[in-house]
């Protein structure tokens, strides 16, 4: 009942969305399908697998800027922390902080909330969820027995930037020391931008967490 997964860098932000799923059922999630819709679309395809609803791991543009449009073509519902719900509602007003001009943007639905010590199910697979903020005050992390999916709270030898409306880097460390660095050394550590890392690497090394 092995837990499969694959990562597919969209956007000019290269963000990091991936696909979950069980491999005996091939129930799968798509979390963070911000961008090039198509391509996750084709991977979807490719494995072969049935995706079973959309989750977000917070609410920067990056991350949700086209979920709508994965919502519509499987017509998933899609889950998040309701503290970052109002970024979603304000997609253009985020675009237009970074600069963008991006007219009919077009926020997704929002299904259901997710919390901290929640459990999401998909095929025979179960994933916990923590939530980390810091980054975003409704970041949440979906953690398994071997790897973990963290969105923007850490990185390979860095972490999430604190510096939008929200952040708090004082947060965002004590989130990653609470929740993120008590699992275990080999847990692979699947961060939202950039390459994966494990738990033990980044409490070695990470210049953030010395």
């Amino acid at each position: 009942m092995a837990l499969k997964w694959k990562m597919i860098t969209v956007g000019p932000f290269a963000m990091n969305a991936y696909l979950l799923w069980c491999d005996e059922t091939k129930a799968a999630l798509v979390i963070d399908p911000g961008d090039e819709i198509e391509r996750i679309a084709q991977e979807i395809e490719r494995e072969g697998v049935q995706p079973d609803r959309i989750i977000l791991t917070h609410g920067h543009l990056d991350h949700v800027m086209f979920a709508n449009l994965m919502q519509d073509k499987f017509k998933l519902k899609l889950f998040m922390h309701r503290e970052d719900v109002f970024m979603v509602e304000n997609m253009n007003r985020q675009a237009a902080m970074l600069g963008f001009t991006m007219p009919g943007l077009v926020a997704p639905r929002i299904d259901g909330h997710l919390s901290e010590g929640d459990t999401v199910t998909f095929g025979k697979q179960t994933l916990k969820v923590l939530h980390g903020p810091g980054h975003s005050p409704g970041s949440i992390m979906l953690i398994g027995d071997d790897l973990a999916v963290v969105g923007d709270v850490l990185f390979q030898d860095s972490i999430g930037r604190t510096d939008l409306p929200g952040g708090s880097y004082e947060t965002l460390i004590h989130s990653i020391r609470t929740k993120l660095l008590p699992l275990k050394d080999e847990t692979l550590v699947l961060p939202g931008h950039g390459e994966t890392t494990t738990i033990g690497a980044e409490r070695r090394s990470n210049p953030f967490l010395q």
